[in-house]
Parts: structure tokens; sequence; C-alpha cells
């Protein structure tokens, strides 16, 4: 069997629908991930993403999700809720800063560690899609992680498809 990921890299808020978007900016974003869907034969989605934040949004249920639930595939959030982050030792950038700025750290580290959190999220989302093993899968996330993720996929053997680094309209 072939390890293939399809990652797609966007702006968050298509995940949620957000109103910041039209709704033609969200039919084109749904549009594209059911096109790659079908043309690379996808049979899962997963995506950066947790039940817990999808609640502080007030959805029950993120894009991916529904699309996932009408297309009958599977779906699986891939993102640590805030007990997993505190047990991995990742922190939102925020906090990062927060922590640094009593510590009195320099830009420099503040960003070495905004970095390490971000390169453990990633190992974890891809713990998450080995436990998963649905390939070929698509999966979403933020632009920021779009090519390091990629890299890491790579890096362990799964063939990686970089749909979009950074999908807009």
């Amino acid at each position: 069997m072939s390890w293939i990921a399809l990652v797609l890299g966007t702006d968050h808020r298509f995940q949620w629908k957000s109103p910041d978007f039209t709704d033609s900016q969200h039919q084109q974003f749904i549009a594209f991930v059911a096109t790659a869907a079908r043309a690379y034969k996808v049979v899962a989605f997963a995506e950066e993403n947790n039940s817990e934040a999808q609640d502080e949004k007030g959805k029950k249920e993120s894009v991916i999700q529904i699309m996932a639930r009408e297309l009958t595939i599977p779906h699986r959030h891939c993102d640590p809720d805030r007990q997993k982050r505190a047990v991995l030792g990742v922190f939102q950038e925020n906090d990062i800063r927060a922590m640094a700025f009593l510590e009195g750290a320099t830009e420099s580290i503040i960003q070495q560690r905004i970095e390490k959190s971000m390169r453990d999220r990633e190992h974890y989302w891809l713990e998450q899609l080995q436990e998963f093993n649905r390939w070929p899968v698509l999966f979403i996330c933020g632009a920021e992680h779009s090519l390091p993720f990629f890299d890491l996929l790579q890096a362990n053997n799964i063939d990686a498809i970089l749909l979009a680094k950074d999908w807009s309209i």
C-alpha cells in the first residue's frame, strides 16, 4: 500500500466558514477541496483542528467534517487539545511570548521556541495520520505549516503532494 498525503495550506477561516469571506469564496474553497479529492481518489480527510477549538468557535462541525460526511469518507482531527498540548510541551505563540517576557528572553530565543512548538505540533499530526492509516488522505492546515509538514511527511516515507502552500481567493 502506498502512503499518499495531499497537503492543503490555507487560512483557517475557510475551515470555519468565517463571515470574513463571502459565500462565493467559501464555495470556491469547497469546490477546490472536492475537485482535489476526486482527482487523487482521496479516501479520507484530516485537518489541523480539534473538537475543543470547534466548541470555542461555536461550531459543531468544520467545513471539512461536513464535506467528509457528505462524501461518506472518514475524517480526523489531528491537532492536540489544550491538555495534550501541555503534555507535549506545545504552546501557542502568545503563550510563548508571555513566558519569554517574564524571563526576559530575546526575540531570537522567542522565535526558536515558536519554531520548535510548531514542529512538535506537526510531528503530532504525523503520528495522528499514521494511526488513522487511511491513504490517500487530504490534510488541511494553516498556510504557515504547509511546507514544513510536507517536508516532514516526505522525510517519513509518505508520498506528499502539496496542493497549495497558501490557498486563497
